[in-house]
């Protein structure tokens, strides 16, 4: 018989199963909530070798590669926070193994992913693939929910706190909510899912040409948008960040990656929206074969598609675009080829909208 052993790091799914009634949930420690960056961004690029234990690792590309949207990165960041990888891992009101289920809702997800004749949460190819697909689950209810959160986020919420609960605040429940157990639980995962991914396939940092300027034949809106996103260069990534000084001490006005297209605009007295699924329907679609200098590129976001996308940056010409990436790197240039054939779907041009007519 497995050993149990009671899991003090992680959080644990108890929460999750009691869907309308009570919740039991275990404490995230203060100091572990203060260290874990909530702005961390979408996660972008497969999980990084050598990250997680060797026998997991196959197990959680596959059933990341089963659902489109579902970062493999975030499974094992979860997976860590559940039972840090312990497969025969039991907490106090019943979860058990790797990823922590309760034996009702084993009943709904088990699968015999290894074919060894048993389905057993105890088993981590089984727990692994049950996870990915309860995950799964839960993003489809994400994409079609219409809340103004990352799916992603949404689903985490709802793994942990049950979807009603998501449902309840219309997003990931707030730190009122359970001692703010559920909203801690999506940071820190979120947060750590940057230490399991690998860095983006193709893509490409770039200088600017010596002696750039704007293209002289672009609009005058489009030039003034480009050289003031282009001044923000060296700032670094908050997310939610106003953009407002990205170079200040105040991480809340440092820039995200739609801020700095908002501002940018702003700059050039043009208003668009605030964020990347809204600022994807601004403007006119655009061919990904013929950007224009201002034209604004974005890249997938959870689900896979243009409908919410994840990243946005600014074609500035020359192949090179501007962009505020992501926690812990600053504003910089890469080129437009490393997201226009990027190896990664989620990393991949999937729109271009040219907010001022040329």
């Amino acid at each position: 018989m497995a050993k149990k052993v009671l899991i003090g790091s992680g959080v644990g799914l108890a929460a999750m199963f009691a869907l309308a009634g009570g919740v039991s949930l275990q404490t995230t420690t203060t100091s572990s909530v203060a260290n874990a960056n909530p702005n961390a961004g979408a996660i972008s690029g497969g999980l990084k070798p050598g990250s997680v234990p060797a026998q997991y690792e196959p197990w959680i590309n596959k059933a990341a590669a089963a659902c489109p949207g579902l970062p493999a990165p975030v499974l094992a960041a979860q997976l860590n926070q559940e039972s840090g990888f312990i497969p025969n891992a039991q907490s106090p009101v019943g979860a058990r193994g790797i990823a922590q289920f309760m034996p009702g809702t084993w009943t709904t997800w088990s699968v015999d992913a290894d074919a060894d004749g048993v389905a057993s949460p105890l088993d981590p190819p089984d727990a692994i693939t049950a996870q990915g697909k309860f995950m799964c689950s839960l993003l489809k209810k994400a994409w079609k929910s219409g809340y103004q959160e990352e799916p992603i986020r949404l689903a985490l919420a709802g793994y942990n706190a049950g979807w009603a609960r998501v449902r309840q605040f219309q997003g990931v429940p707030p730190k009122s909510f359970a001692r703010g157990q559920t909203y801690n639980y999506v940071r820190l995962i979120m947060a750590s899912a940057k230490k399991f991914t690998a860095a983006p396939a193709g893509t490409s940092t770039a200088a600017l040409p010596a002696g750039y300027t704007p293209p002289v034949d672009a609009p005058a809106q489009v030039r003034t948008a480009i050289e003031w996103a282009l001044a923000q260069r060296g700032g670094w990534y908050h997310w939610g960040g106003s953009c407002t000084d990205a170079h200040g001490k105040d991480p809340t006005r440092w820039c995200d990656c739609s801020s700095l297209m908002e501002q940018a605009y702003k700059a050039a007295g043009v208003t668009i929206s605030r964020t990347t699924f809204t600022q994807v329907n601004e403007g006119q679609a655009v061919n990904i074969n013929a950007p224009q200098p201002g034209d604004l590129i974005f890249t997938p976001g959870s689900d896979g598609t243009a409908a919410r996308p994840g990243h946005v940056g600014m074609y500035i010409g020359d192949n090179r675009i501007v962009e505020a990436p992501k926690t812990g790197v600053r504003t910089r240039i890469v080129t437009y080829d490393s997201w226009r054939n990027a190896q990664s779907d989620i990393s991949r041009i999937v729109a271009v909208r040219r907010i001022v007519p040329w």
